[in-house]
């Protein structure tokens, strides 16, 4: 009877050790609103990540690191995973199918009338974008943003939106669904006014995939993604984030 006692410890001791090694840290931008969720617990883009890594066995532990770190989050040898990175952030990493897009748009108030039809002529305009968005969104728009003295990037995005409001900038350049969410945040949770906006569809989608440090991690990603794209789990995380 005790060596049965002592073979059922050692084997919950075994499959306890196994399962940790299964946890995996994974880096985020922090608190990127309806992405990442402030408090870093829940969010679109961190629920799609888990989901599809959970269908393969593994738990992630989120990381979080500033927008502009975080392409450097790799350097970490304890970190497994970058979210959020295209392969022209130049990582020496297994880069993943694509898991997310963004839809990366120019925003203007409605009052002012303003039309545009390409990233250059952004540049007769004060412009506040999302951080990194010069490494992100083109070769045309990335010479704008050099010429034009009065253009910044904020990794503090309900900034942009309170900022297009009071009228210190002209155009925000943000994704859609962040945009959306601040609008929310400000209204409900800060009590401050916003105002009609017109939305200018100058950019592609941005995509995104996860940057691992293993092939292994890497296919198991992209067979759990596929999985939970054909089982509906995908969709279901999607229209949870979709109106705020």
């Amino acid at each position: 009877m005790r060596r049965i006692l002592i073979l059922g410890s050692m084997l919950l001791a075994l499959a306890a050790q196994a399962w940790a090694q299964k946890t995996i840290k994974v880096a985020f931008g922090e608190s990127l609103e309806p992405y990442v969720m402030e408090g870093g617990k829940t969010g679109l883009e961190l629920e799609i990540v888990s989901a599809a890594l959970q269908e393969r066995g593994y738990l992630i532990e989120p990381v979080f690191f500033s927008q502009p770190r975080l392409p450097m989050a790799m350097k970490s040898k304890d970190i497994d995973a970058v979210a959020t990175v295209g392969e022209q952030a130049g990582l020496l990493a297994e880069y993943s199918d694509v898991y997310i897009s963004y839809e990366d748009v120019a925003i203007t108030l409605a009052s002012r009338h303003i039309q545009l039809h390409n990233p250059k002529e952004l540049g007769a305009y004060r412009v506040l974008a999302f951080s990194l968005a010069k490494q992100y969104l083109g070769p045309a728009y990335k010479e704008m943003a050099k010429a034009n003295p009065n253009y910044a990037e904020t990794a503090n995005q309900v900034d942009q939106n309170r900022l297009l409001f009071r009228g210190s900038v002209d155009v925000v350049v943000a994704d859609r669904n962040i945009f959306a969410w601040m609008n929310h945040k400000l209204s409900s949770q800060f009590k401050e006014k916003t105002a009609p906006v017109d939305i200018h569809r100058l950019f592609a989608p941005t995509l995104y995939r996860m940057a691992f440090r293993s092939a292994t991690l890497k296919d198991e990603f992209n067979h759990g993604l596929r999985a939970i794209q054909k089982n509906g789990v995908y969709k279901q995380i999607v229209n949870r984030y979709q109106n705020p």
